[in-house]
């Protein structure tokens, strides 16, 4: 294909298959590859030996887009955990970055309290089969309400079900170690898009303008919407996604 890849990015705790709807909708609009790949140890991803890092996550995606497109440079659009690998991207390799989208993501550092909780989450769900209760934690990344709630919050919990407890406690603790990159933003020259849901439950607003002024554009936010936006309305991220794929 023609055009500049794109790198879709998870959010944590679901693997790639919470992008089918986009793919689905974006369509003929997207003129390059499309690259989507599982975080270490969800979905499809082993875990590597190295310690918990966004870092690792962020060179080596790097080296797959180049490998597999041939390009040195990508859009690269994620949700939640995979906005931070973005913004990691960004910061170590400025020249893989054409665009940047970020969707339901922060570039600040967690406070110690909100780290410290990763870290007890990941202890306590380390080399068990899966998470204890998929369905409580898939209800907090769901903002849709009426009678497509369930059916989302059903699919969410069986997809984190699927992934073993190493997985998710080797991403909360890459999480947690995450520095501050609202810098990093500020120095990024290429199209930008921010997305957030009206009613995410995980990601502060404020946090997410403050992506959105560090990079000096307007927040794009999705009505009735959580968490997971491009699962819950594709059609309409798409649209907020359109200076990424032109």
């Amino acid at each position: 294909m023609t055009g500049t890849p794109i790198v879709l990015l998870n959010a944590f705790p679901v693997d790639r298959a919470q992008w089918e709807g986009l793919l689905s909708v974006l369509g003929s609009d997207v003129r390059g590859d499309v690259i989507t790949f599982d975080m270490p140890g969800i979905g499809e991803m082993p875990l590597p030996d190295e310690e918990p890092g966004l870092e690792l996550i962020a060179d080596a995606a790097v080296l797959a887009m180049r490998e597999a497109t041939g390009e040195d440079a990508a859009h690269w659009i994620g949700c939640s955990m995979g906005g931070y690998v973005a913004m990691a991207v960004a910061e170590r390799h400025p020249d893989a970055v054409a665009g940047l989208g970020l969707i339901a993501t922060k570039a600040v550092a967690d406070t110690e309290e909100a780290a410290a909780k990763r870290l007890a989450t990941a202890d306590a769900v380390e080399h068990r089969d899966a998470v204890e209760d998929p369905a409580a934690m898939a209800e907090g990344l769901i903002g849709t309400e009426g009678p497509r709630r369930e059916e989302l919050v059903e699919w969410v919990a069986r997809n984190i079900g699927r992934h073993r407890g190493d997985g998710i406690a080797w991403g909360q603790r890459a999480m947690a170690a995450r520095p501050d990159r609202l810098e990093v933003l500020r120095a990024i020259d290429g199209p930008a898009v921010v997305i957030a849901g009206e009613s995410d439950a995980v990601t502060p607003r404020e946090d997410v303008d403050a992506m959105a002024d560090a990079l000096g554009v307007a927040t794009t936010v999705i009505p009735g919407v959580g968490h997971l936006a491009a699962f819950e309305d594709p059609a309409a991220v798409a649209a907020a996604l359109a200076p990424l794929l032109r």
